[in-house]
């Protein structure tokens, strides 16, 4: 008998001591936003998943997760700040059976705009013996991209409603909507009805029309966040742009007008360069501007008028071009001017107007 309680002790100590080492071996976590790009206050699912892939049962696991300190949640969870107070963690407690994958999804949203980290978790395992618990951590950087919200500024539409009017009229009054600008060599690429026959005489060599299509609308939209940072009244000022920024793209798609994107913005995580998008329509290009937007900080790469001069160089006659400025810069009215006469047309200039402007207007 007393050598059956000196095996029994043997075997819980081994087990005890194992259980110290690998208990919680083949236990992985993983917790992520369910979608890559959400509105503000848009309602999304926060997935968490937690894989047994050993062949044994796992009688207890408690798992804290961090998310950011902005996310609310729908359902009845309570969270707790962490110690840095940028992140809240919230437990559960399950058990494994094996090779189980146990999943869970909790309604969540996000007010504000921004990029938004889930870093992962600490998971802690019960022993053999129930008398102490095993803690890993699992870190991990899951993102979420909150967008800005669309823009209520009466200046908006206003502006838009009269420039994408204005065109709308040059569709129908106009008897011809191609315009000849000028000539330029033959590439052999072109059509033979393109090959001027009088020009081509005078300069000795083959000359074909340069068109302008003018039926065919595009625009630049160009956002500038280069403030005074002693301003009080900076960061409203920018989230106002963004939302301008946002709400002119949107425009433009639902007119079918493509556009290019130019900023001096910088983007936090990015891996490419948000400030200039290539001339494009329909949801991908639109979502790439909203995810540049989202990921925006309040820090700007190169004074605007670099980002001008770089939209002179490749502007062409006809082009519209929307600048979004934080306020009234004077210094800018050179480029701007330039501008105007490269591409023939009038540049339309959106400043955010604050509730504090509006409330010492009135």
């Amino acid at each position: 008998m007393l050598l059956f309680f000196v095996l029994l002790i043997a075997v819980a100590a081994a087990a005890e001591h194992w259980s110290l080492l690998h208990g919680m071996d083949g236990v992985t976590h993983r917790h992520f936003p369910d979608r890559p790009l959400v509105e503000p206050e848009e309602t999304f699912h926060l997935v968490t998943q937690v894989k047994n892939t050993s062949r044994r049962f796992v009688p207890f696991v408690r798992i804290s997760e961090n998310v950011p300190l902005d996310l609310s949640f729908s359902d009845d969870v309570t969270a707790s700040a962490t110690a840095d107070g940028q992140n809240r963690s919230f437990a559960s407690t399950l058990y494994l059976m094996p090779r189980q994958i146990w999943q869970r999804e909790l309604s969540v949203k996000i007010p504000k705009r921004g990029r938004y980290l889930f870093r992962g978790c600490a998971m802690q395992g019960g022993d053999f013996l129930g008398l102490s618990e095993t803690v890993i951590y699992q870190p991990a950087q899951e993102e979420l991209i909150v967008c800005p919200a669309r823009s209520e500024d009466p200046a908006l539409p206003q502006l838009l409603g009269g420039f994408l009017g204005d065109r709308s009229v040059n569709r129908f009054i106009m008897e011809d909507p191609v315009l000849t600008l000028g000539f330029r060599d033959y590439t052999g690429r072109e059509p033979m009805k393109s090959i001027s026959w009088s020009q081509s005489a005078r300069a000795g060599r083959l000359m074909v029309k340069n068109y302008d299509h003018t039926l065919e609308l595009n625009a630049t939209v160009l956002l500038n966040v280069q403030t005074e940072k002693t301003d009080p009244l900076r960061l409203q000022k920018l989230e106002q742009c963004f939302s301008l920024a946002r709400s002119v793209c949107e425009a433009l798609e639902e007119k079918h007008v493509p556009y290019r994107f130019l900023s001096n913005i910088v983007t936090a995580g990015a891996v490419s360069r948000w400030g200039n998008v290539a001339e494009g329509l329909g949801p991908v290009h639109f979502n790439t501007i909203l995810e540049g937007l989202g990921r925006a900080t309040y820090d700007c790469i190169r004074p605007f008028s670099v980002t001008l001069a770089r939209a002179s160089r490749t502007a062409e006659q006809g082009r519209t071009h929307i600048l979004i400025l934080p306020d009234q810069n004077p210094s800018l009215q050179r480029e701007i001017r330039l501008l105007e006469q490269r591409t023939g047309t009038r540049v339309l200039v959106l400043t955010p107007t604050l509730p504090e402007e509006k409330e010492a207007e009135a």
